[in-house]
């Protein structure tokens, strides 16, 4: 856009101080109004934690602010986000005016964002036990089913032999959905805890196999033959020659693996398990807590953000030599 600054601009324009005030238009837009319209709750509800929380947003931002003004790069940054969080903010408002201002929607299905916020306050040990059950189960299941998906596709892309005897077990029991193995798992595994990693790892393990053999079978051949002329043995080819070419296609596999291991977390914390996020939506939703169920949703959402920009911060990093790489 024609308002971002360039690299070599130390100070901040009036044109760009504008765009980075956006945001601070839209807290204050919204603290106004939620200050100055009435509460259509019952009595005795004193909305606080709502606005407390745009003031401390507000506060961080005119920090970042501050700096911006002399980095150029934080500056490209927050002017790129600036209208995002204009928007954000409208939104998070209107929101409160539907809610706790006018009752337009009703509780407790649809509760006020200074309800949501104000869950964060009650209860921490519950869900940070659960944060960390849900962390503990997710990560767990990630790594085995990435093992086991890198070794999988390893074989049944360099393997005629694997491939032949893999791939039926990839394409019958792949493509089936986390919530259909529910029974079986909870069958066959000795524990509410081990189906739930049964069923994460699956996740993860079909697209990463899945990825990974089809980019080794679809390695140069003029690569290979090369590295066979040059003396090189098999593994070295399949280690030094296929699996680097194969780099795109495995952060493609773990992309689409971390996505489907979400809905398969939240399948497997609903199979008896005592703690974690899944488990406490449920738990949340049958006492009509809904308050307590966005606000799982929304550290839901951090997480899978949070993780997905660690794997593509490790993919650039990794394939800086690559152009045209998808961007996140």
């Amino acid at each position: 856009m024609s308002f971002l600054p360039q690299p070599e601009k130390r100070t901040v324009t009036f044109r760009e101080l504008v765009f980075l005030l956006l945001p601070v238009a839209g807290i204050l837009i919204a603290l106004g109004l939620h200050l100055a319209l009435p509460t259509s709750y019952p009595p005795g509800y004193e909305p606080s934690t709502y606005q407390w929380t745009l003031l401390a947003l507000l506060g961080i931002y005119v920090v970042l602010l501050a700096f911006a003004c002399f980095l150029p790069r934080l500056r490209v940054r927050m002017l790129h986000l600036s209208g995002l969080l204009f928007v954000l903010f409208l939104l998070l408002e209107t929101l409160d005016i539907l809610t706790l201002k006018t009752g337009i929607l009703k509780l407790p299905f649809m509760p006020s964002p200074d309800k949501t916020l104000s869950t964060f306050t009650t209860r921490t040990a519950e869900l940070a036990e659960s944060f960390a059950a849900s962390m503990q189960l997710l990560l767990t299941g990630l790594a085995i089913g990435a093992a086991t998906g890198f070794l999988s596709g390893l074989a049944m892309g360099w393997s005629r032999i694997c491939s032949y005897w893999l791939s039926p077990v990839l394409k019958i029991i792949g493509p089936m959905p986390a919530a259909a193995w529910v029974p079986i798992a909870v069958a066959i595994m000795p524990s509410s805890r081990a189906a739930g990693l049964f069923l994460i790892a699956l996740a993860m393990w079909f697209p990463f196999t899945l990825m990974l053999s089809s980019a080794i079978r679809d390695t140069d051949r003029r690569l290979v033959e090369t590295a066979r002329v040059l003396g090189a043995s098999e593994t070295h080819i399949l280690f030094h020659v296929a699996l680097p070419a194969a780099l795109p296609a495995i952060f493609t596999g773990m992309f689409m693996g971390l996505s489907n291991s979400f809905s398969a977390l939240i399948v497997s914390e609903m199979l008896g398990v005592k703690a974690g996020l899944g488990w406490y939506i449920t738990w949340a939703q049958g006492w009509g807590e809904y308050g307590r169920v966005f606000s799982t949703v929304g550290v839901f959402i951090v997480i899978f953000f949070v993780l997905i920009t660690l794997l593509f911060k490790v993919r650039d990093h990794v394939m800086k030599w690559q152009k045209g790489l998808v961007r996140w």
